[in-house]
């Protein structure tokens, strides 16, 4: 058997390595637009919003997301399936005898849902109203003065519907530990004695666990996770989240070559022999991106720059 010649045996490897870079380049391509078109969603910058109003001045915040049409019907309609499946599961299981009152406890827990209806459509009005999510927000987060007492009005009114809604929210809260302490007591073994009920106290527990650690889920979304993400990608996806940065459609749109030393050579005054980004020299058949004000940069600097903030990193003139 004849052996391969040196030539052939050190192409294949070559090939895989070029073949290998190209893969990891496609993949790395399809992560940054996936993150770019993630950070953009309305989704991640609703969770902004939220993160922000809890946690930021309210001066510099705008509205309310927690009063935003979309956010008020997912609460009603939470509520409502809550209220028909604790409902059904107590007509359903009038045998089962559990050792602690977990009719009680779900019966109360109906109450403070039905409660909540009248808050839901007061915020509801005052979203629509236009000025009730300042209004509102400011006396939430600061209290409202004995002069907005006095004067009554859209004044008075906010400040006892967030009083009724502080007080419902400390009620769910020493219900939640309450009903910890029935569902869990494994020493009466009660969850054999009545299944169904237990089941929903269960998946009742669950739920207003995940809602009572959503500030801290978004804390590691938005402070651990998303920063880890983009300095391993390079993009700002808390920036880009704005709506600042440049779309893929204007990206493609924009005009892109390969370097060469002839045309500098050509147009000195305009100094474009090094990319005012990474501050390197542009060589020779090197990809270089040219904006609508001219100035020209590296392509990968400028893609990163422009998904951030669609504007010139030297005259700042925008895009369109």
């Amino acid at each position: 058997m004849r052996l391969p010649s040196s030539s052939s045996s050190s192409a294949a490897p070559a090939a895989a390595h070029g073949g290998a870079g190209h893969g990891g380049r496609v993949v790395s391509a399809f992560t940054m637009r996936a993150v770019a078109r993630m950070s953009r969603a309305r989704w991640f910058i609703f969770l902004r919003r939220v993160y922000q109003y809890q946690n930021g001045p309210r001066s510099d915040l705008g509205s309310n997301p927690f009063n935003s049409p979309g956010w008020l019907a997912l609460e009603l309609g939470a509520i409502v399936a809550q209220m028909v499946l604790t409902t059904a599961v107590v007509a359903t299981s009038p045998a089962e005898r559990p050792a602690w009152p977990l009719r009680l406890w779900v019966a109360a827990y109906n109450v403070g849902n039905v409660l909540s209806l009248p808050l839901l459509y007061w915020r509801h009005r005052h979203s629509s109203a236009g000025r009730g999510d300042a209004l509102s927000g400011d006396l939430e987060m600061h209290g409202a003065s004995d002069d907005t007492l006095i004067r009554g009005g859209a004044g008075g009114s906010s400040y006892l519907m967030n009083k009724a809604r502080a007080f419902l929210e400390l009620f769910f809260a020493m219900w939640f530990v309450m009903g910890n302490v029935w569902v869990f007591d494994a020493r009466l073994a009660s969850f054999h004695r009545a299944p169904r009920l237990h089941a929903l106290c269960i998946g009742l527990l669950a739920w207003n666990a995940v809602v009572y650690s959503l500030p801290f889920l978004l804390f590691l979304l938005l402070c651990c996770f998303v920063p880890m993400v983009g300095y391993a990608l390079g993009y700002n996806m808390n920036s880009a989240s704005v709506r600042k940065g440049a779309s893929d459609e204007q990206l493609a749109a924009l005009p892109r070559w390969r370097f060469k030393e002839l045309d500098v050579a050509r147009d000195r005054e305009h100094d474009d022999q090094e990319c005012c980004i990474c501050l390197a020299q542009y060589r020779e058949k090197e990809e270089v991106r040219q904006l609508p004000c001219t100035h020209m940069f590296h392509l990968k600097c400028v893609d990163r720059w422009l998904r951030i903030i669609s504007s010139c990193p030297l005259c700042k003139q925008e895009l369109n």
